[in-house]
């Protein structure tokens, strides 16, 4: 077996196993990667490879809202509707407008998103193992 198909079993089976929070975490990582990556595909004149990389942001933030439940998570479910709308809109219209800001304001707001979701996994975790430790 050759080193990218170990590697994309690897990360197939990372994806499969991890729990929603680290797939949420995860979703984070990639946009943010990808979101570099159209930068500097920007930076360097190579549009094509920049679209590539700008789509998989998209689609990463549309299945983010899209796996939202405004009715059970109310006013933060609400809130990162309203954050995911203007990430899909701001990176739209900076790609128009070849305003590589919008692309440096997405990273900064998905990194800040990323550690928030980092904290709560961490406190879930923590609260996880403490219940484990007094049903012991």
């Amino acid at each position: 077996m050759t080193y990218g198909r170990m590697l994309a079993q690897y990360r197939k089976t990372d994806v499969e196993t991890a729990g929603r929070l680290d797939l949420v975490i995860m979703c984070y990582e990639n946009a943010i990667r990808f979101l570099k990556q159209a930068k500097g595909h920007y930076e360097s004149n190579a549009f094509e490879e920049k679209a590539r990389s700008l789509k998989k942001v998209l689609d990463i933030i549309a299945e983010l809202k899209g796996a939202l439940n405004i009715e059970k998570g109310q006013r933060i479910a609400v809130n990162l509707n309203a954050i995911y709308d203007y990430l899909l809109k701001s990176l739209l219209e900076g790609d128009i407008r070849r305003d590589l800001n919008a692309f440096e304001s997405a990273i900064r707001i998905m990194a800040e998103l990323k550690e928030a979701w980092e904290t709560i996994a961490s406190t879930s975790k923590e609260q996880a193992a403490l219940n484990q430790k007094i049903a012991a």
